[in-house]
């Protein structure tokens, strides 16, 4: 039986639509499937329903069971028996009450406030000795820019490489120095100048705990073992006044003459 656009039963109209009724007259009375006109009243379903109806896009479009599934409880909602999150949850300043107060098993869990307050707790005062332990590892370390030595430096010969102590990079008008004590006993160098030891109270050298040299003790240099030329001379001696000193080719030879003279 047609139902024409105000919901009713039309029983005036026939089944078979005879040629001399146009198509105006047909949508005065029945809903166009394309969709050309509109229902100006309610329509009975008597029980049947509308199928594959799309998403409702405005407010007064029918919602099809899947849309109203999703929006009322259905399968975009989270379950208060526990469900998964596929989005953000913005909480529109409101709190999370309730949670456990043990410290959660995954670090991707939510925490209390007040664990979070140990745990932070927890962390400032690891973080503050990690602090402490770093700063007295950095004290027991020499800094490379120049420090402070408070106590020995050995250089290890283990691993078969030679080790190298000082300056390989002195440029002109620089100089590397090596103090012992105070700036009056130094070690030093300058491009283009001799190496200079320098010392207040001059130079002894040793060997086996035997003095062997002593120089500039006040002025002089003693010697304490014999010393072997090797077939070298010893030249520019002075003419000797006391019985110990060396004599000169000059000295002898003169005095030879006056001992062959009578």
């Amino acid at each position: 039986m047609p139902v024409d656009k105000f919901g009713r039963r039309e029983t005036a109209v026939q089944e078979n639509v005879s040629s001399d009724v146009s198509f105006t007259q047909i949508g005065d009375y029945f809903i166009r499937r394309d969709g050309s006109n509109t229902a100006i009243g309610s329509i009975n379903m008597t029980g049947n329903t509308l199928t594959n109806l799309s998403v409702p896009l405005h407010d007064h479009d029918a919602a099809n069971k899947l849309y109203v599934d999703r929006r009322s409880g259905g399968t975009d909602k989270v379950s208060r028996r526990g469900d998964t999150m596929q989005g953000d949850l913005d909480m529109s300043g409101y709190r999370i009450a309730g949670l456990n107060t043990s410290l959660p098993p995954r670090h991707t869990d939510a925490v209390c406030w007040s664990r979070a307050v140990e745990l932070t707790r927890e962390v400032g005062q690891k973080a503050s000795e990690q602090v402490m332990d770093l700063k007295r590892l950095c004290d027991l370390k020499v800094s490379k820019t120049g420090d402070l030595m408070t106590g020995n430096l050995i250089l290890s010969a283990d691993g078969g490489n030679d080790r190298l102590f000082g300056c390989t990079d002195l440029q002109h008008g620089k100089t590397f120095t090596c103090v012992f004590g105070d700036t009056l006993n130094r070690f030093y160098f300058s491009l283009t100048h001799p190496v200079t030891l320098e010392s207040s109270h001059g130079l002894l050298v040793k060997c086996r705990g035997e003095d062997v040299c002593l120089m500039g003790n006040p002025s002089e240099i003693i010697i304490y073992k014999v010393i072997r030329m090797n077939s070298h001379s010893i030249n520019n001696l002075p003419i000797p006044t006391l019985p110990h000193e060396a004599a000169n080719k000059l000295y002898v030879d003169s005095n030879s003459r006056k001992i062959l003279q009578g």
